[in-house]
């Protein structure tokens, strides 16, 4: 079981025919994992994940400058296919598929959504810092396009 938390740096999306800014925000997760193959170092490494997630930031309208809460969870089922190097360097492929809603306000307006692709692939590296705390950049560019840094504490 590993936690994870974050922040948000911002962004940008296109809903209902509006552009709107994303702004700073928090996300936290809890992912459990399974290795499926290999791990030392030099070797191929399988790990499928399972993760649920929530994160809240606020989202301004280009146009109108409405500034709005936005908040979202979604249950993430991922696999990741790698190698390790230098016993604690682990780049990677990914691949995931998700869902779960995207609430916000327009105009006042209770609002729900998704979002328009429901998977990611790319690519990423993590290193064992020590004491459990694992530090992990990725970049997913096909499907949901993120780039996400993250510092996790296995327990």
């Amino acid at each position: 079981m590993v936690l994870s938390g974050g922040m948000i740096g911002g962004g940008d999306f296109d809903g209902e025919g509006r552009r709107y800014s994303v702004g700073t925000g928090w996300l936290a997760a809890a992912t459990g994992g399974y290795r499926l193959l290999g791990g030392g170092d030099g070797e191929l490494f399988g790990v499928v994940t399972l993760t649920m997630g929530f994160s809240r930031t606020h989202v301004e309208h280009a146009a109108s400058k409405e500034d709005e809460a936005l908040s979202a969870s979604d249950l993430r089922l991922g696999t990741e296919l790698g190698v390790t190097l230098f016993e604690r360097l682990r780049p990677f492929a990914l691949a995931r598929v998700f869902g779960g809603p995207v609430q916000f306000r327009r105009a006042g307006e209770a609002r729900t959504g998704g979002d328009r692709h429901h998977y990611a692939l790319g690519v990423g590296a993590g290193t064992d810092a020590g004491g459990g705390l694992d530090l992990r950049f990725e970049g997913a560019l096909l499907g949901e396009r993120a780039f996400v840094w993250s510092a996790s504490w296995a327990f």
